[in-house]
């Protein structure tokens, strides 16, 4: 056994906490407890947020990429009996309407909704057939959240290029 003295010094060179030390630390670990609650809400807003961002981009892609094909294939709607009674290049928006409808329906995104399907003469060989979709994306995460929102619309234009003859 150590003598008192002795074990004193070494109380004093090991930094070995009192009682009173010890219960003065405890205090502030508490306060830790109490802010882990608000740690853990905002990686889950932060979440919220990457996700529901993240799905939206996706979605906007995919209906950009629909569009596209939608106004490829209504350039099929080209009025052959204009063409071949008086020569003259036009479309017949009835039917590019339908193509559209079908291309869409039959697509990745058949819940998308045609909002227009238009022709442009920009030049005698030059056509540009523009469609414009848009469609609702349900936010995964968001609606969990006090005071977020639901959804979103997203409506994207596309374009293609009938080119007539030479192109130029």
């Amino acid at each position: 056994m150590l003598s008192a003295p002795r074990a004193s010094r070494l109380h004093r060179r090991t930094g070995t906490l009192g009682a009173s030390r010890l219960r003065r630390r405890t205090g502030a670990e508490g306060t830790v407890l109490l802010l882990f609650p608000a740690a853990v809400l905002a990686v889950l807003v932060l979440a919220a947020v990457t996700l529901d961002v993240g799905l939206t981009h996706v979605r906007a892609q995919q209906l950009r990429s629909v569009a596209a094909s939608a106004a490829n294939d209504a350039v099929g709607a080209l009025d052959a009996d204009a063409l071949r009674s008086r020569g003259v290049i036009s479309f017949d928006p009835v039917a590019a309407e339908r193509l559209v409808r079908y291309s869409v329906a039959a697509g990745p995104l058949p819940q998308a909704t045609l909002e227009s399907v238009t022709f442009t003469h920009a030049s005698p060989s030059r056509w540009e057939i523009a469609v414009t979709l848009s469609m609702d994306v349900r936010f995964l995460i968001a609606p969990a959240l006090p005071g977020a929102g639901r959804g979103l619309r997203i409506t994207v234009t596309e374009k293609a290029l009938a080119l007539v003859g030479d192109g130029r």
